[in-house]
């Protein structure tokens, strides 16, 4: 019979890396105590621990339910590196948690990677009261995916020459845009709160504004630094810093910024004053129309200057009217010789058929329809109404 798999060394690296070390035993939000890796079974007021000791404590008694439940639940074969992930993650997110997971669903399914991505979603925790994207939860299930897809035979070499990567957006659409924060996780008094930002002396978005500003002077040419502006200059045009300031109010999020001084915007100089020049009469303004109420006003093309070339109305041309002429025309034929048809006694009709006696009615009374259309429209573009 084979032995149940542990936790490898990485794998408890991974675990302790992530848990953080405790020396003295904490109070937590809900009244019970931790010490050491993360441990709260037998965690108490008072109670202090060394290193060593703790990692005893987590090899052989806090992760030991965690691997005999993965071994239990999860049926497919398992490396090393998909177990001690696995036990990571367990370890985080409770076994109750993970039991209804879509990890634990996608493992027995055999789908290893849609596994591996559903880690990712396990990031919020609760902070200050609300439900946020904590920053080390973030780290920490990049960690526990890299380690689940690390193969023990090693990476699989695909040059990007021989196969590109493409773009999915699928995997774009699926990435959250709310803000990571960072916590400090405040044990001592019963709660856990966001850090206060550190201050540094340049963010990256400052950093970003400063690489343009000095790529737009190099472009521009440098000008002496002691060298005093010229009068005549325009003070509009806004200096290398306050470009900076500017791109880093752009970068940075709504709200970011609410309890600093408001040194990102451009200040507003006075354009210079030229000298006053004569007004300008301004051209007359034609009043427009009012509309006509209760009636659509239409537009009309210009009319075209009088055509030499047929007498109706001057400006219609023949090409205009002559198509429908025509079909008028044929309609009024087509009229005449169903009517003919119809006159016309059967027996002298030749040759004889049972459905002929219907083709003078049909042809009269399409022909005449046509007709009438084809009037119409001639009328119409005799008049110039369409």
């Amino acid at each position: 019979m084979a032995l149940p798999m542990r936790t490898s060394g990485a794998g408890v690296e991974l675990i302790k890396s992530f848990e953080g070390f405790r020396a003295r035993a904490a109070r937590l939000p809900d009244g019970s105590w931790i010490v050491g890796f993360g441990h709260t079974a037998s965690a108490r007021e008072g109670l202090r621990v060394t290193r060593a000791d703790a990692e005893l404590v987590l090899r052989h008694h806090d992760l030991k339910s965690i691997e005999d439940l993965i071994s239990e639940r999860v049926l497919t074969p398992l490396t090393q590196n998909e177990f001690d992930a696995l036990v990571s993650f367990a370890f985080n997110i409770g076994p109750k948690a993970f039991l209804e997971s879509n990890v634990l669903a996608l493992l027995n399914s055999g789908e290893r990677l849609q596994a591996a991505e559903g880690m990712a979603a396990w990031r919020k925790g609760q902070v200050d009261g609300e439900v946020r994207v904590v920053d080390a939860l973030v780290r920490r299930r990049a960690a526990e995916k890299a380690l689940f897809l690390e193969h023990p035979s090693g990476r699989i070499p695909v040059p990007g020459v021989l196969l590109r990567p493409q773009f999915d957006p699928g995997a774009a659409l699926a990435m959250s845009r709310e803000r990571a924060v960072v916590i400090e996780a405040r044990t001592e008094d019963g709660r856990t709160s966001a850090a206060t930002p550190r201050p540094v002396s340049e963010t990256a978005p400052q950093a970003a504004a400063r690489a343009v500003a000095e790529r737009m002077t190099k472009l521009l040419g440098d000008q002496p630094e002691n060298t005093a502006p010229a009068e005549d200059a325009d003070a509009s045009v806004p200096t290398a810093d306050e470009i900076t300031r500017a791109v880093s109010a752009l970068a940075e999020p709504d709200g970011a910024g609410a309890d600093r001084p408001d040194d990102t915007v451009i200040e507003a100089r006075p354009a210079p004053v030229e000298p006053p020049r004569p007004p300008v009469k301004p051209a007359p303004v034609r009043p427009a129309p009012a509309p006509h109420e209760g009636r659509r006003e239409i537009l009309r093309p210009p009319a075209l200057p009088p055509s030499r070339s047929n007498g109706l109305n001057g400006d219609v041309s023949v090409m205009r009217w002559l198509p429908y002429a025509l079909l008028s025309g044929l309609g009024l034929w087509g009229v005449f010789e169903g009517v003919r048809r119809t006159a016309v006694p059967a027996a002298q009709r030749f040759p004889a058929s049972s459905g002929e006696a219907f083709v003078g009615p049909l042809l009269a009374f399409g022909s005449a329809l046509l007709s009438v259309l084809a009037i119409y429209y001639l009328y119409r573009a005799i008049t110039r109404q369409d």
